[in-house]
């Protein structure tokens, strides 16, 4: 009997220094029935072509190209094109084990319960260590995200939400399309190993995102004020909690020479 097929997503965006190495983690995985397409955003530099000399003639890899429009335009256009029942997004500078489309696969095919699986997860680059993730909960999801963007779900389950938000183009696009694909329930899985590998940069789309987070924030808010206000009698009241509580740890941080959060 054949394995399901998984569909790896990439969006990349100017990401030529870093794709091959994600590229030949996908090529490493020890589950064999996946394709992945490519989406090229609009690259200024020469990612395409880099992915097109690591890609070959693997006939596994399908390339796309599409005006810089950002990472949710670029997900919807390639999940839209996918053939796979499970979908993996990959961001074009992160890698993956090579247990991990196995692993997480095995868990959605013996859980239909299971909507989302992921790891624990160790960063590189920049900032390098064990990636300290909260254990997830819906009414937790809605103050902050613990599920990186690297996780399976179902292709069908996906067809039931509107997708990845295209407004939000400068980050935390995973985290309103957690909240949009979990709404209606299900439950999270999260592996014990480490199964994925966040690269840190030290300017980056995910900094651009801390700076604009309010206003991220609040945009995320509007998309799910029902959900919101099912588990908080004042939703907008746990969004000021959260700047109070970083700038008074970022104070202390400070005070101890520390490096203070995003």
């Amino acid at each position: 009997m054949q394995e399901p097929k998984v569909s790896v997503i990439i969006p990349a965006y100017n990401a030529s220094r870093y794709i091959a190495d994600t590229i030949k983690s996908v090529v490493a995985s020890n589950y064999l029935n996946w394709e992945c397409i490519i989406v090229d955003d609009g690259s200024t530099d020469t990612t395409a072509e880099v992915a097109k000399v690591h890609t070959g003639l693997n006939q596994r890899f399908i390339m796309l190209e599409q005006p810089n429009s950002g990472p949710s335009v670029a997900r919807n256009y390639a999940i839209s094109k996918s053939t796979g029942k499970y979908i993996l997004p990959l961001d074009a500078d992160d890698l993956i084990s090579a247990d991990y489309m196995r692993l997480t696969v095995e868990v959605l095919e013996n859980n239909p319960e299971v909507k989302v699986v992921y790891s624990n997860a160790q960063k590189f680059g920049y900032r390098k260590g064990f990636w300290q993730l909260p254990d997830y909960s819906l009414k937790e999801l809605l103050k902050e995200n613990m599920i990186f963007c690297s996780a399976l779900y179902r292709r069908s389950d996906y067809d039931k939400t509107r997708g990845y938000d295209p407004l939000l183009r400068t980050g935390r696009e995973d985290w309103d399309f957690w909240l949009e694909l979990l709404k209606t329930g299900g439950e999270v899985k999260k592996l014990p190993g480490v199964h994925f590998y966040y690269r840190t940069h030290k300017k980056s789309r995910d900094k651009e995102a801390n700076q604009k987070l309010a206003g991220i924030r609040k945009h995320i808010y509007n998309n799910h004020r029902e959900l919101y206000a099912y588990f908080f009698e004042n939703p907008i009241q746990i969004f000021h909690e959260h700047q109070f509580f970083k700038k008074k740890y970022n104070l202390l941080r400070r005070l101890t020479l520390r490096k203070p959060i995003d």
